[in-house]
């Protein structure tokens, strides 16, 4: 698995995260609420055709607390359909049944990430401020400006993190990023009882300059990523040293995969030289990815030795 660009598929409240300051975002509904006069206002995360209630304020019980989930297609087709400039024209009310569907009267401003991914909507729900309306829009402007500042720090910040994980040579993870992911990923895979293993692949090639060295490992690295899958997660841990989790159904597999990776890399053009070690570990034995990197580790150094006595 190779570094990726963060796709905002989580909802906001399930992180916690010193970018977003969520009193102030419910500060900023608390006086849209009291300006506008309005039966309630939310601010909505849009992921698909679902929304989750990221804060609100309401006048009454109606069933828009904080982490209330509903599925919307009209509001969806809505939002994504506006050119993201002034208000989103709702039908009054949504020709479909959910949290609000009980409003006569709806005026949103949709919010955006700061690449220009669409986060959700800032909705007024049943404004008795009709007389006033318009002054006041950009009172709702200057809150949708302070709830897309903070979303671009959190989107900034993502991208920073991505940074310090990748390693520059190869666009693969780097040590740090390996021992970040993998735990992650292993975890994840014992809940669905996948079996797992380590692979070390140690380029051991007598390069003549660093330049072929810098080609070489970009080859390898390549070759690596062509036979991973999504769930798969690897690195270069070291200078000429890859590390790969692979989630396999058996002992076998691991094999074949190993096997795979030496057939191509020999194919490669600069007939890298390489040695391999792995370990495979059943869901109930992998429990932390020190003792398999550790195995690995062992396997890799006897398949060295038993390679130099072949030589000699």
């Amino acid at each position: 698995m190779l570094l990726q660009c963060p796709e905002q598929t989580l909802w906001l409240r399930d992180r916690d995260h010193p970018a977003i300051t969520m009193p102030r975002w419910q500060q900023q509904v608390d006086l849209l609420q009291e300006f506008y006069q309005a039966d309630a206002c939310v601010v909505l995360q849009s992921i698909d055709s679902e929304f989750q209630v990221v804060c609100s304020r309401q006048s009454t019980a109606l069933d828009l607390y904080a982490g209330t989930q509903f599925s919307d297609n009209v509001l969806a087709t809505a939002l994504s359909s506006h050119r993201g400039y002034g208000l989103i024209e709702l039908p009054s009310p949504l020709n479909s049944y959910n949290n609000l569907s009980q409003f006569e009267r709806l005026d949103a401003v949709p919010i955006y990430w700061a690449d220009g991914q669409l986060f959700g909507c800032l909705v007024i729900c049943n404004s008795k401020q009709t007389k006033h309306f318009e002054r006041l829009l950009p009172l709702l402007e200057n809150s949708k400006a302070l709830i897309q500042a903070e979303l671009k720090h959190l989107f900034l910040m993502q991208q920073v993190q991505m940074m310090s994980v990748q390693d520059e040579l190869t666009c693969m993870l780097n040590p740090y990023g390996f021992n970040l992911m993998a735990p992650r990923q292993l975890s994840l895979s014992r809940r669905f009882g996948s079996h797992a293993g380590i692979i070390l692949l140690e380029d051991i090639t007598e390069y003549r300059d660093e330049t072929q060295q810098t080609q070489g490992m970009r080859q390898i690295a390549r070759v690596i990523h062509h036979h991973m899958r999504d769930a798969d997660v690897s690195a270069r841990i070291e200078n000429g040293l890859f590390a790969i989790l692979a989630f396999v159904d058996n002992q076998a597999n691991l094999d074949a995969l190993v096997c795979r990776l030496r057939k191509q890399i020999a194919k490669e053009e600069i007939h890298a030289h390489i040695a391999i070690g792995s370990s495979y570990f059943k869901p109930n034995t992998h429990l932390a990815i020190e003792p398999m990197l550790e195995a690995a580790r062992q396997n890799l150094i006897s398949y060295k030795v038993n390679h130099r006595k072949s030589i000699s």
